[in-house]
């Protein structure tokens, strides 16, 4: 059975608009066809703030893998693309991440969904709520345009004109 599913996409080295588009068809590959794309968006780094700039962007998917297959290819992705882990909020490549997986909750060593973090990232929701205002968040109740006008950051979030 297919589920849709959410991930946010970022990055902040290398080109970062054409590892983007590099990434569409090998998501559409491993994971399954993409139904929506937010608009790009360019944000300062959270966390490690000395760094370059973000490029942030939301994806709609349906995918027929369960969570666990979901989260084992999305590191395989980034790897494949040159991704390499060494510490929490460092500069990357690309960072895939499970923002929502239908509307499931899942609280595991190795991943959480809904994605822990969201309600208080603007990055994330920005996007989001661009292309699912409605949506649910199933634990918090509430929709990503409620979320995003209730976001503590105040982080400069900008739409990229492409």
């Amino acid at each position: 059975m297919a589920t849709n599913i959410y991930l946010s996409l970022g990055g902040n080295l290398g080109n970062t608009l054409e590892i983007f588009k590099n990434v569409y068809p090998i998501l559409e590959k491993k994971i399954g066809p993409i139904l929506h794309f937010s608009s790009l968006y360019q944000t300062k780094a959270w966390g490690n703030t000395q760094q370059a700039d973000f490029l942030n962007q939301v994806l709609e998917l349906n995918t027929k893998l369960n969570p666990q297959e979901l989260i084992t290819q999305l590191l395989s992705i980034e790897s494949e693309l040159g991704r390499v882990r060494k510490q929490q909020w460092e500069a990357r490549i690309i960072d895939l991440d499970i923002l929502f997986y239908g509307n499931q909750v899942v609280q595991e060593s190795n991943l959480q969904i809904p994605h822990p973090f969201l309600p208080q990232r603007k990055f994330v929701l920005i996007p989001l709520a661009e292309i699912a205002p409605n949506l649910i968040h199933p634990i918090l109740q509430k929709s990503m345009e409620a979320l995003l006008n209730d976001c503590p950051d105040s982080s400069e979030v900008k739409q990229l004109e492409l």
